[in-house]
């Protein structure tokens, strides 16, 4: 009887905890529902705790920090002024060209001063006999003319042939010793002299004068010149038995 009798004893405590538990429940919520009512008639508090905790008052939240002032930005320097661009140099001005220098005018040729004029020599004592002596050419001056001599006083006589191979021997000396200036070249001078001219027979020149100017005195100078250059002349050969011989020499200058 006992065991049948158990499960209803079971049963009954159950019943009797579910009906607590549902009285207690209601119990709850008419305290939750007075209390939200005794602030205020129509204001409705709800306080959502943690799970697992009663209600209660809500704990007092601490005052948020006042956040910290901003601090001021600086304020921003002022950007220099730009330096102002220095102002470009004035180009200097060009100089003047310097004037051409005027080119100097050629200096005028000096004029040959004049040779002086060698002192005549005595003449000899002999009478003049005359010989003849062609002239010959050369590239810028004339022939000579004839070359004319006279007997000496004490001439003993000759071979004729002997003194003409002596004039054209003369001849020949001489003009090697011929030269044309080249100033009267460039003058145009032309022109003859004739020298009478008396030598030893050694052909040393005894004297000479200028019988005949030719009309330009560079032409006669160098007629003088001649004889100073040619001087001592060929000497006489031993068929001539005089001991002078003076002649005349026509000495031409002739441009071509």
């Amino acid at each position: 009887m006992q065991i049948r009798g158990f499960p209803w004893v079971v049963a009954l405590l159950l019943a009797v905890g579910v009906h607590a538990s549902v009285l207690w429940y209601l119990a709850r919520t008419d305290t939750e529902v007075d209390g939200a009512e005794a602030p205020g008639e129509s204001g409705v508090v709800i306080d959502l705790g943690p799970a697992g905790r009663t209600l209660g008052d809500p704990e007092a939240l601490p005052e948020p920090e006042p956040e910290p002032e901003p601090e001021p930005e600086p304020e921003p320097e002022p950007e220099p002024e730009p330096e102002p661009e220095p102002e470009p140099e004035p180009e200097p001005e060009p100089e003047p060209e310097p004037e051409p220098e005027p080119e100097p005018e050629p200096e005028p040729e000096p004029e040959p001063q004049p040779e002086p004029e060698p002192e005549p020599r005595e003449p000899a004592e002999d009478h003049p006999r005359e010989a003849s002596v062609q002239g010959e050419e050369s590239e810028h001056e004339a022939p000579m003319d004839e070359v004319r001599d006279a007997p000496a006083a004490d001439q003993g006589g000759g071979d004729p042939a002997a003194e003409q191979d002596y004039a054209r021997e003369l001849r020949a000396w001489l003009e090697r010793h011929k030269e044309y200036p080249r100033q009267a070249q460039r003058r145009r001078q032309e022109g003859v002299a004739t020298v009478r001219v008396t030598i030893d027979r050694d052909g040393n020149v005894l004297s000479y004068e200028l019988e005949q100017g030719s009309g330009h005195g560079l032409l006669d100078r160098a007629v003088e010149d001649m004889i100073r250059r040619a001087d001592p002349l060929p000497a006489m050969p031993a068929d001539m038995g005089q001991s002078r011989f003076t002649f005349s020499l026509p000495v031409s200058f002739n441009l071509r």
